[in-house]
């Protein structure tokens, strides 16, 4: 900051050509993803730390309500509490999805994790009956 008053008084530099460290970093990032940075585990998984088990192939697709828009999409895998979508779709964790399956209500389901164009949403305990 002294370096950039210290520019403007001596006439060296006009004060709009002087980008603040702060300002240029946000430039770098604008247009960027925060779910594309990837967040390193502090600890590395040694087993299936998962509570229950995974199904695959107990149903191919799914509609979701996703702001506002409906649109189908692949599901890899189903527990009793969750699904794990493939979607072309940016999420933020925590955010509201509602989810219909063939024949069924509709779900309504929260954003766990998002990676690589797959998403885990959890849908409550016991909502999906694998039984």
């Amino acid at each position: 900051m002294h370096g950039l008053r210290s520019a403007i008084i001596s006439g060296e530099a006009a004060s709009n050509t002087l980008i603040s460290s702060k300002e240029g970093c946000r430039r770098q990032t604008a247009g960027g993803s925060l779910t594309e940075l990837r967040i390193p585990r502090e600890e590395r998984r040694i087993t299936n730390q998962r509570r229950e088990d995974r199904h695959w192939g107990v149903v191919d697709r799914a509609m979701i309500l996703f702001r506002r828009k409906k649109l189908l999409v692949k599901v890899v895998n189903v527990s009793s509490s969750g699904i794990m979508i493939d979607a072309d779709i940016l999420p933020r964790i925590g955010e509201s999805v509602a989810v219909e399956f063939e024949g069924f209500d509709r779900l309504q389901g929260v954003v766990c994790w998002v990676k690589q164009g797959r998403i885990g949403l959890d849908l409550g305990d016991g909502s999906i009956d694998l039984g």
